[in-house]
Order: structure tokens, then C-alpha cells, then sequence
């Protein structure tokens, strides 16, 4: 006879913990909901950083409320270069969960954990003397990670050259199928 044991898998939404704060804005204590975790914002990931600490997002035991760190490279893909997106946008699934406090035990899948947004970038290259216009849309958190992941795409010895960085944004609205014009943007 062979003996197996399942674990339970458990969905951790994404949820808003309130943060008890200093009047200076330092974060001092959260409330967590158990079951669930939260991204943090730029400013306390920053403020742990400087404490040595890498930490991302807070995720709290189902059944303690017990709050663990997530990392801020987590769910990233790394390669010489650095760290890049994950190619799935979405949840994420991890492996088991052991609660230090209680001694819980189960599957985690983080439900919305990417949560980047679609930016696009226009920048102009000359191609036989001509001046070409171009957008690549990618994911990114922020503004400047857009803009590092586009200059990782686009750096010293990428052909086209990039001559012209116009910008670069979140995208907005929805795009038209138009066969004769793919810039058409409908907003």
C-alpha cells in the first residue's frame, strides 16, 4: 500500500492592507487579512531597502495572519544582463507554504501578482537616409522600468539605431484593426 498526502491549494488575492503610519509617513505596522497578500509601494520598499531588507509585497498565513516578505525579485526571470519580466502576465504559482507561527502548511497561488501595465515607446531610426518612426509596446510597473527594459532591447549594438527617444507611456485606449495603417489609435 502507498500512502499519499495532498496539500491544499489556496488562492491569496491581492488585497489593500491598512498601514499604520508615523506622521512622517514611515510605515510602523500593518493589519493583514489573512489568506492574502499586498503589494507595497515604491516609497516603503525604498524605506526597507535602506534597512537591508528586500521586500516587495506582504503575504499573511490563512490561518495566523502571520506576515512573510516577498522579495523584490520574485516571479522575475534572470539572466546575465539582469532581471527580466516574467513572459505571463497574471497569477503565479508557488510551491508550499510553511507557517513558522503555526505550523500551517498548503499551496499558494498569488492571484494578480503581475500587475504591470501595457507602455508603449516611440523612437525614430534612420534607415537608408530615411527617418522611420516606430512604437514597441511592453510591460512594466513603472515609467522607469518601462524605460530600462526598452534601452535593454535598445542599447549599444542593436540595429536600427534608436536617434530619436520621443517617450515613452502608459497605453490608453484600445486599438483599431486597420490593415492600411497599424498606428491608428482609437481613444
Amino acid at each position: 500500500m502507498v500512502a499519499t498526502q495532498s496539500v491544499e491549494v489556496i488562492e491569496f488575492p491581492c488585497e489593500e492592507w491598512f498601514a499604520t503610519r508615523t506622521p512622517q509617513g514611515e510605515m510602523i505596522g500593518v493589519n493583514p487579512l489573512p489568506g492574502t497578500w499586498t503589494l507595497i509601494s515604491g516609497e516603503d520598499r525604498r524605506k526597507f531597502a535602506e534597512r537591508g531588507l528586500d521586500v516587495k509585497a506582504f503575504f499573511a498565513c490563512p490561518r495566523c495572519k502571520q506576515i512573510g516578505f516577498i522579495p523584490e525579485g520574485f516571479g522575475r526571470c534572470g539572466t546575465a544582463e539582469g532581471v527580466n519580466p516574467q513572459p505571463k502576465l497574471g497569477d503565479i504559482k508557488l510551491p508550499e507554504l510553511h507557517c513558522r507561527k503555526c505550523g500551517f502548511g498548503c499551496r499558494i497561488i498569488l492571484k494578480n501578482w503581475d500587475k504591470r501595465r501595457l507602455y508603449c515607446a516611440c523612437y525614430e531610426t534612420i534607415e537608408g537616409g530615411n527617418i522611420q518612426a516606430h512604437k514597441d509596446y511592453l510591460h512594466a510597473e513603472d515609467e522607469v522600468e518601462a524605460t530600462t527594459f526598452f534601452w535593454a532591447q535598445h542599447g549599444p549594438g542593436v540595429t536600427p539605431v534608436v536617434r530619436n527617444f520621443i517617450g515613452i507611456a502608459p497605453v490608453i485606449g484600445f486599438f483599431l484593426e486597420n490593415p492600411k495603417n497599424d498606428n491608428l489609435l482609437i481613444v
